[in-house]
């Protein structure tokens, strides 16, 4: 799967802009502020429905007009072409592929993509909802129907989350809304014990990948990482989907009054955890940052495998600055092995040095919103 074109209306600081891809290796060089992570963005926003650096797309819409923006790619997959729209105009977004409105969860379906980006090394020690985020992502690769099933979710928990509100600020007869409160219950913990199920599942996929990749960026024949589901702050494995349930009413019984008074819901696999452990020590506070990060490389680089492993293709891969991160030696193992995984690639770097020579790459320099190809040879860089 390869983007073949990528055309921008007002994006950002970007006027417009029309660009052929290389089904290899893109670089886009520039220095900060020019362009570059608006470009990362833009190929997110075809592959996933949002952003990955806000919730608001008007925030992306170029200032100096503010009428709107459009982002169109033409994506090959398995010998069919697809053309992928996402327009954003009076506020309202339309998605559509060859004409048709497309779901966002199918649409991550349909074209995998994985990010790389300083923040994305952080999740180790960031918020638990981070930690989430990259699980779920994991489980789209590996269940065809995760990506309905947690949309499915989130609505359930929006609604239960309005209600919650409304029984607590109500001073009247609540009794219709707390029997709605148990039937919105009922349905949520349904999709929750099966997300939690999924997700212990993707776990147990990936371990035995993760410590591998791991010991492959660190260079290090020592050690061993492992990841922690927790609920309620306790570890649990193999929970099946009904034990799981049983397990959601449970809690529920002692934080049911709870959850009515503070209006928020307190039960089900938002409020879940997971951890990184390195040689049985929470990684977190244990292992130093250029750990940490590697801890995540290696996540994403077995994630890259089991896609592979489960669909015979590869995710485009989108790295945002990713290897001024990391040192000169960890820098050149990642990059062989991406190189390796036969992905089309984006990369964003300030420094071209740092990229390796390689015959399929194509070099783009990156100034004020505006990308031009370059064909000059590029010197030193990594040995592959």
């Amino acid at each position: 799967m390869r983007f073949e074109q990528l055309q921008l209306v007002q994006f950002r600081n970007i006027e417009t802009q029309q660009l052929n891809l290389n089904p290899g290796l893109n670089v886009f060089r520039g220095q900060n502020g020019q362009g570059k992570t608006n470009l990362i963005e833009a190929l997110f926003l075809l592959t996933h429905g949002r952003s990955f650096r806000t919730s608001r797309l008007e925030d992306v819409i170029n200032k100096s007009t503010n009428q709107g923006f459009l982002i169109e790619g033409q994506i090959e997959k398995k010998g069919l072409s697809y053309s992928t729209k996402i327009r954003v105009s009076d506020r309202k977004k339309s998605l559509k592929v060859n004409g048709q409105g497309m779901s966002t969860s199918r649409l991550r379906q349909t074209f995998p993509c994985l990010l790389f980006s300083p923040e994305s090394l952080l999740i180790v020690k960031d918020s638990a909802q981070k930690r989430r985020d990259l699980v779920d992502d994991l489980c789209m690769t590996l269940f065809p129907h995760f990506a309905a099933l947690l949309t499915d979710y989130k609505k359930a928990l929006r609604q239960k989350n309005v209600l919650l509100k409304k029984i607590r600020d109500s001073s009247g007869d609540r009794r219709d809304s707390l029997k709605l409160n148990d039937n919105i219950t009922q349905l949520l913990f349904e999709k929750g014990s099966a997300l939690t199920f999924y997700r212990l599942q993707a776990i147990e996929e990936i371990e035995p990948y993760l410590l591998q990749e791991f010991l492959q960026i660190m260079d290090e024949h020592y050690g061993n990482i492992s990841i922690k589901y927790l609920i309620s702050g306790e570890q649990k494995r193999g929970v099946s989907k009904q034990e799981a349930l049983n397990a959601m009413y449970k809690r529920w019984d002692v934080l049911k009054q709870k959850e009515l008074a503070s209006g928020q819901c307190l039960v089900g696999p938002h409020k879940h955890d997971i951890q990184f452990d390195f040689n049985d020590q929470e990684a977190r506070f244990f292992c130093s940052q250029g750990q940490q990060r590697a801890i995540i490389l290696a996540f994403k680089m077995a994630q890259i495998r089991l896609h592979y492993r489960a669909h015979k293709e590869f995710p485009i891969l989108l790295l945002d600055d990713v290897l001024s991160e990391l040192d000169r030696e960890k820098q050149m193992r990642f990059v062989n092995y991406l190189l390796a995984t036969e992905a089309q690639i984006f990369l964003t770097t300030t420094d071209a040095t740092s990229i390796p020579q390689v015959a399929s790459r194509a070099v783009f320099e990156v100034k004020n919103g505006k990308f031009v190809e370059s064909n000059r040879l590029l010197t030193g860089g990594l040995n592959v």
